[in-house]
C-alpha cells in the first residue's frame, strides 16, 4: 500500500513539474528590444500576410496563426532556442505560445502588447518593397476623419480588424446602433489594418475601439466588449 502511495506521489510531482516547465512566460514586448543577438533566439510573427505588409520586426519568422499547417510549420523551428512570439496586440501570440508548449518547446515568451505597442513606441520596423507600396493604399486619412466628425452632430467611430475575435462579436451590435439611431447617430467604421494613421491618432492599445463625438468633441471612449446601453444611454 505504501509503495503504491509513493509511486502515485512521484507521478503527481513529475506531472506538476512538467506542466510548470512547459508554461510560457508573458513578457512586455518593449523588454524584447533589449535583446541584441538574433542568432540566440527565434522571433515568431503569427500575424496574417495582410498585417505583415504594414511592417514587421526585424529577423522575425512569419507563420500565420490561422494557417491550417501552423502546427506542421512550427515543428520546423529549432526547439533548442528560446522562441519569442508576437501578433498585433497579444491575443493570438498567447494562444500560439500555448501551442508551442504543447508540441515540446520549453522556452517560449509571449510578447504582450504586440506589434501595436512596438510601433506606438517608435521602435524599429522593417518593410519590404511590397510593404512600401501597400502603405500608400490606405483607405482614409486624418483629414477625412476630421471632416466626418465636423459634418455630423453625433458620431460614433468604430475601429476594428477582420481577424479580431472581440471585433467580430461587436459587429452585430454596431449594426444595431446604425439601425436604431439612424436619425441622430452617424456610425463610421474603420479597419485598423488599412488605416494605420489611427494608431497615432487615438494611441490605440487594444481593439475594438469605440469613440463617441458630440458637436466635434470627444465625449466617451472605450476599448473591447461593450453593452448596448453603454452608448444608448449617452445619446
Amino acid at each position: 500500500m505504501i509503495r503504491i502511495f509513493i509511486f502515485l506521489s512521484l507521478i503527481f510531482i513529475f506531472s506538476c513539474n512538467s506542466a510548470i516547465k512547459n508554461e510560457h512566460v508573458n513578457m512586455d514586448i518593449i523588454q524584447f528590444s533589449n535583446l541584441t543577438d538574433p542568432e540566440n533566439y527565434t522571433l515568431l510573427d503569427v500575424r496574417t500576410n495582410e498585417e505583415r505588409i504594414n511592417g514587421y520586426l526585424s529577423n522575425s519568422t512569419h507563420i500565420d496563426y490561422y494557417d491550417k499547417r501552423f502546427l506542421e510549420k512550427i515543428d520546423l523551428i529549432d526547439k533548442n532556442k528560446p522562441v519569442y512570439v508576437y501578433c498585433k496586440v497579444g491575443g493570438r501570440s498567447f494562444k500560439a505560445s500555448n501551442k508551442l508548449n504543447q508540441v515540446g518547446f520549453q522556452n517560449v515568451y509571449n510578447l504582450e502588447g504586440g506589434f501595436l505597442r512596438w510601433s506606438n513606441n517608435q521602435l524599429p520596423i522593417k518593410y519590404d518593397s511590397l510593404s512600401l507600396l501597400a502603405e500608400t493604399k490606405q483607405e482614409f486619412n486624418k483629414q477625412y476623419l476630421d471632416s466626418i466628425i465636423q459634418q455630423n452632430e453625433t458620431t460614433l467611430i468604430y475601429i476594428s480588424t477582420k481577424w479580431c475575435a472581440p471585433c467580430k462579436k461587436m459587429n452585430p451590435l454596431v449594426d444595431k446602433f446604425s439601425n436604431d439611431f439612424a436619425n441622430k447617430l452617424s456610425v463610421i467604421r474603420f479597419d485598423l489594418d488599412r488605416n494605420l494613421f489611427l494608431n497615432e491618432y487615438y494611441n490605440i492599445n487594444s481593439i475594438p475601439l469605440f469613440v463617441l463625438y458630440k458637436n466635434n468633441q470627444e465625449v466617451w471612449r472605450k476599448n473591447g466588449i461593450i453593452a448596448y446601453g453603454d452608448i444608448a444611454d449617452k445619446l
